[in-house]
């Protein structure tokens, strides 16, 4: 039986993780495949780490790279003895005994981040990613400060003042009791997400960088 999507609209995600917590990720098609034999050039064998819920983790056992205590706690809460992995660590779907693996489907994709975030909640730490300026960054609504620029929905930029309730006897305040507003220095106000919004990267406000170490590259050559 044929273990290939037949979707062609299917996204599977190859993520890696160094041993300074940057995560990278990278969408290919369902077809995508790993080469692992390729990824760990030289003699000595990479280690391939099955994790509980499906995904696998591979890492070179040779590397004198820093220790990546976040891989190897990872392994230790799927169950592993303690062991120490250096250098950054590839995350794939099941390469079935092979030196071929495809990316993570959605599922595996949410577990993965799942155990990640249990992880660095347990050790005091984060991930942190870079972004292009044109990329999609999600900015939650307590990100904003007082001075900040931020874009209506017809692109228009104003200067954030405060984040509001709806006034009590307004439509929506009686419809959705926790509905929150941008008010901007102008008195113009803008609908709050609850649960965040997208926006291009270079467009959000420092509380986003701040909350979440990310970083914004320059825009690409």
């Amino acid at each position: 039986m044929s273990t290939q999507s037949t979707d062609p609209f299917t996204v599977r995600t190859f993520v890696t993780l160094r041993p300074d917590r940057l995560v990278r990720e990278r969408e290919q098609g369902p077809d995508g495949r790993l080469d692992l034999a390729e990824l760990f050039p030289g003699p000595a064998p990479y280690n391939t780490v099955r994790l509980a819920w499906g995904a696998e983790m591979h890492h070179h056992l040779a590397s004198t790279d820093e220790p990546n205590d976040v891989a190897s706690a990872l392994a230790e809460l799927c169950g592993y003895d303690p062991m120490e992995i250096r250098g950054t660590v590839h995350f794939t779907g099941s390469s079935r005994e092979t030196d071929s693996a495809p990316g993570l489907d959605d599922e595996n994709h949410f577990g993965l981040f799942e155990a990640l975030a249990q992880v660095c909640n347990t050790h005091g730490v984060r991930l942190w990613r870079q972004y292009r300026p044109h990329q999609t960054v999600v900015v939650q609504s307590t990100d904003y400060a007082p001075g900040d620029p931020i874009w209506d929905h017809t692109g228009t930029q104003r200067r954030f003042a405060a984040l509001e309730p709806y006034p009590p006897t307004s439509d929506v305040a009686r419809r959705h009791p926790d509905a929150r507003r941008y008010v901007c220095a102008d008195g113009y106000s803008i609908p709050a997400p609850s649960h965040g919004h997208g926006m291009r990267a270079e467009r959000a406000p420092a509380g986003y960088w701040q909350r979440t170490g990310n970083q914004l590259l320059p825009a690409a050559d």
